[in-house]
């Protein structure tokens, strides 16, 4: 059938009747990547504390050994859920995503010994960080084009108020009952309202539905077909992941989301040892995370509109220095009060990579192979993310202090924005276009 044959199957007051599905889709990745936290580190962070109190002979180094072990193992598996996720859709794998995660909650409500621990840690770390937020980045890279980088930017938002809010939740349902009533109730939120709205909400890719990317419901007549020198490469080629893997760019950016993760984690992991020694503790550390992200919320928005203007090098070396900077704030911290730039720094760089880091592997290596691509990127950061908390563990054993490895969490995001400003925009060779 011709192509325009197949434009008059869709008449055009069909096409403009009743509210684009592009919303529909933009809030269920909010959705989920808000819901991925029982996943994330700083909702299992909150955890750690009560759970090895509870558990039969179960310490500080083997829960996080566990954790080490369960992250490497999302970030080897990731590569392979990749090419599902380009083949089946979202619409099939979303709604059994959440209903594995809640699954995965209700093994660690009953953990007392670290087998169940490996298992239920493994899970959590695969289907929460990883696979659910890969999917979500997946339909936002298939129903958005020109106004991608925006609808990644409130897209992150749900992982800013994730942020904002789970912490806080954990704490009240452990304080108030236990950490395995906690678990359950993040079981019975995801059971409740994360399965069914997804299959009836999701159409994997606009064209399903007659429909274009950005909300459109007719094409464009002329699509920009070259980048100005402020714009970020947006491809209409297709890469595959093994060519992508040979780019150079590819590495350097997965440099950034890597240093992030890893330092990331390994501070949200100990934030309450990092925070306790200016006076911060009980809740006090997560309203300082709730502060990050309220932040992170506000940047999401304004890193979405530049994705669209400045180059992802440049939103991406920023955000590492301001990564770096943050750190320093915390080494050199003696008052309360210095949380508050601490606080700002890392919101503001945790709103720039929330966006770039998930856009650029679309815009960078095109659609068709986005789940491939973006799943490999993804793996490498969830394992800088498993190593997180093992530089602080070590420095305390060793040193008896935190400060060496908060010294090392500073100097990474400085070589990593220097390393990304020369991450141009890809382009093939003569030999791999021909």
């Amino acid at each position: 059938m011709s192509s325009s044959s197949a434009t008059v199957t869709l008449p055009r007051d069909t096409a403009d009747r009743g509210i684009h599905r592009g919303w529909w889709i933009l809030t269920v990745a909010f959705t989920a990547v808000f819901m991925s936290a029982p996943g994330q580190s700083h909702s299992i962070g909150t955890f750690r504390g009560m759970m090895i109190r509870g558990m039969e002979n179960v310490n500080d180094t083997q829960f996080s050994t566990a954790y080490l072990v369960a992250t490497l193992f999302s970030g080897f598996a990731l590569p392979f859920l990749g090419p599902l996720i380009d083949r089946f859709g979202a619409r099939a794998l979303l709604p059994l995503t959440s209903m594995l995660l809640a699954v995965a909650c209700i093994l660690m409500s009953c953990v007392e010994q670290l087998p169940l621990l490996y298992l239920s840690l493994g899970m959590l770390r695969l289907i929460g960080q990883g696979l659910m937020c890969l999917l979500a980045t997946w339909l936002i890279g298939e129903w958005f084009q020109e106004k991608r980088g925006l609808a990644m930017g409130l897209m992150g938002v749900g992982g800013a108020i994730s942020v904002m809010t789970f912490p806080l939740l954990n704490r009240y349902f452990m304080l108030n009952y236990d950490w395995q009533t906690a678990w359950l109730v993040l079981s019975a939120i995801l059971l409740v309202t994360f399965v069914i709205p997804p299959w009836l909400a999701i159409r994997n890719r606009p064209e399903e539905e007659g429909l274009f990317p950005d909300w459109r419901h007719h094409p464009l007549e002329k699509y920009p077909t070259q980048a100005t020198e402020y714009s970020p490469h947006i491809t209409q080629e297709t890469w595959t992941r093994s060519e992508a893997l040979r780019d150079p760019t590819f590495w350097k950016l997965v440099m950034c989301i890597t240093c992030t993760a890893m330092v990331g984690t390994g501070v949200m992991f100990y934030a309450d040892r990092v925070l306790e020694r200016v006076g911060m503790s009980g809740d006090k550390p997560y309203y300082v995370l709730a502060l990050q992200a309220v932040l992170a919320t506000i940047t999401c928005i304004g890193a979405g509109y530049l994705t669209a203007k400045v180059q992802a090098r440049y939103l991406l070396a920023t955000a590492m220095f301001l990564l770096a900077a943050a750190m320093a704030i915390l080494v050199t911290m003696s008052s309360a009060w210095m949380v508050i730039p601490f606080a700002i720094m890392g919101g503001v760089h945790g709103g720039i990579i929330r966006t770039v880091g998930s856009v650029v592997w679309v815009n960078y290596y095109g659609r068709e192979h986005q789940g491939a691509v973006a799943g490999a990127a993804f793996s490498v950061a969830v394992a800088g993310s498993a190593l997180g908390p093992l530089p602080l563990a070590i420095s305390e054993d060793i040193f008896g202090s935190l400060g060496p490895a908060m010294i090392l969490f500073m100097c990474l995001p400085i070589i990593a924005g220097i390393v990304v400003l020369s991450a141009a925009p890809p382009k093939r060779t003569t030999m791999e276009s021909s």
